[in-house]
């Protein structure tokens, strides 16, 4: 349990709180976890972050994982629920997923979901309906990748016109590691919106493609690089780090951003 008291510059002042608890068991074959929390509308506090206020939620999961230890090594599904209210009463989120995961051996592991959830938004309440696929190959030290894809309803976050869109997103993110000191990160992020009570009319195709490298030259001097391009906005980052560290609480810095 969290209290808050607090003034602000005007004088006005508000007491709030936060309250939480859990309970959570992880075994071999089952698991759960349940958890309980609120926060008033009027608890502040300017030393840290709350990304929201005036909430009361309660949330909870279950799993069950088999053993065969062949070529799958496991398997099981997992049931989760939420629902999250605000202090008036009024009901702001209700989410139900169910999934269904494998690992196989030599480190294969593939996971679907199903997704069915409300969210409020400007006053409306919308029924959403997802399903994706998860996907990861870590065979060899040398290269990894892991794979998702969602699709489903999604909702265009528009303050004057909010509405139900078809959403699909995809994600691939390659890990390459050609040598001992050098190991790079390759992704592509898709996401895409259309309008279906406007002839599927396409709202925004946005694609991110991002690349960082890791150089170690010695084991106090590396060099990291990250760029990225987004096609929404057109944009061309790069950025150049190199670091230098002289003992355990000493590091020098080096870099260079750019934005084209």
């Amino acid at each position: 349990m969290i209290g808050s008291q607090h003034r602000d510059l005007e004088g006005v002042e508000r007491s709030g709180h936060v309250y939480d608890a859990s309970i959570s068991n992880t075994g071999r074959n089952l698991s759960f976890f349940a958890a309980a929390f609120e926060i008033t509308p009027d608890f502040r506090t300017d030393v840290g972050f709350v990304r929201r206020r005036d909430q009361r939620q309660a949330i909870g999961n279950i799993g069950y994982r088999w053993w065969p230890e062949s070529w799958i090594i496991n398997w099981g599904p997992r049931l989760s629920y939420s629902r999250n209210y605000d202090f008036d009463g009024l009901l702001q989120d209700e989410d139900r997923r169910l999934g269904l995961s494998f690992n196989f051996a030599r480190n294969l592991s593939f996971s679907a979901n199903l997704r069915r959830d409300l969210e409020r938004f400007g006053g409306v309440d919308f029924h959403k309906t997802e399903y994706s696929v998860n996907g990861g190959v870590n065979t060899s030290r040398a290269l990894s990748i892991r794979a998702n894809y969602s699709q489903g309803d999604q909702i265009f976050f528009d303050a004057d016109n909010p509405f139900l869109g078809d959403g699909r997103s995809a994600r691939l993110n390659v890990t390459i590691r050609p040598l001992a000191r050098l190991s790079s990160q390759i992704g592509v992020n898709t996401s895409r919106l259309t309008d279906p009570s406007n002839g599927d009319l396409q709202v925004f195709d946005v694609k991110i493609y991002r690349a960082q490298s890791i150089l170690t030259f010695t084991d106090r001097l590396l060099m990291r690089n990250i760029t990225e391009y987004n096609t929404f906005d057109k944009d061309l980052d790069f950025n150049l780090l190199f670091t230098y560290r002289i003992n355990a609480g000493t590091v020098f810095f080096l870099g260079y951003d750019d934005h084209y």
